[in-house]
């Protein structure tokens, strides 16, 4: 069965030959016939850069906000590398606990993110969630058992837009998030522009569930944090061991 295939505006320009790595990747005949593992276990393509291969931790650097930790002293990575090749949030280091989120050391500005998660079987609700963009949370929580997901459940744009549908797996299961991110543009002024303003298309495990979303309000509790046209992308600790695995990001280029 051959599926069709609707790239989002937001990325229609990158070069052909990179998304054509992208689509045959995505639709391999393994697995065409199942949406919900449309991405699973997705290489990254050529030019992409991998954050996390299950080998080590090198992209990332801890990240507190300054209200909890004013005087940024956290300067080693507490999360760990479990045996089945995934990044899991850990709570103490050196017998303390400690709060902490983990980003990239690098910043990026328009891209795709590719990230699959595991939500715990036994931990709660398995909060926890991925910035892009200045501090754009897009939600992971154990919410799949609702009929329709609100502004803080899993795949909502946390407090700006909830999923147009409810694509959130039970625990245990890896799932997968795809996330198509076009920076704001910038005026002479440093502030963006009228028209400029971000936008995000994001798949939950194979289904669209934000598309081409403009991403003019900001009204979660990061709003004060400053637009740009580049930004880390941030890992967030919320009490609950949720696991992390291939994640890697392609950058747009306008390169020929």
């Amino acid at each position: 069965m051959r599926l069709p295939i609707r790239l989002s505006p937001l990325f229609a320009a990158w070069p052909f030959a990179a998304w054509t790595v992208l689509v045959v990747a995505a639709i391999s005949p393994a697995q065409a016939d199942d949406p919900a593992t449309a991405t699973l276990g997705l290489a990254p393509p050529e030019g992409a850069t991998t954050l996390f291969d299950g080998t080590d931790l090198e992209a990332w650097q801890p990240f507190s906000w300054q209200w909890i930790n004013p005087d940024d002293d956290q300067n080693e990575i507490q999360w760990k590398i479990v045996e089945d090749g995934a990044m899991q949030i850990a709570f103490e280091f050196n017998g303390k606990r400690r709060k902490q989120f983990l980003r990239t050391k690098r910043e990026f500005g328009d891209y795709r993110l590719h990230l699959e998660f595991q939500l715990p079987e036994d931990g709660g609700k398995g909060n926890s969630g991925v910035f892009f963009g200045p501090l754009y949370e897009l939600q992971i929580l154990d919410s799949g058992q609702k009929e329709e997901a609100g502004l803080g459940d899993c795949g909502a744009i946390y407090q700006i837009r909830p999923p147009d549908v409810n694509a959130c797996l039970a625990p245990g299961a890896w799932q997968t998030i795809d996330l198509e991110y076009q920076a704001a543009e910038i005026g002479r002024n440093g502030f963006m522009t009228e028209s400029g303003a971000a936008r995000v298309t994001v798949r939950l495990n194979g289904k669209l569930i934000h598309d081409d979303v403009r991403l003019s309000l900001r009204r979660n509790k990061y709003a004060a944090y400053p637009e740009g046209p580049t930004s880390p992308i941030v890992l967030q600790e919320h009490g609950s061991p949720v696991k992390f695995r291939n994640i890697w990001v392609l950058e747009r280029t306008d390169d020929p």
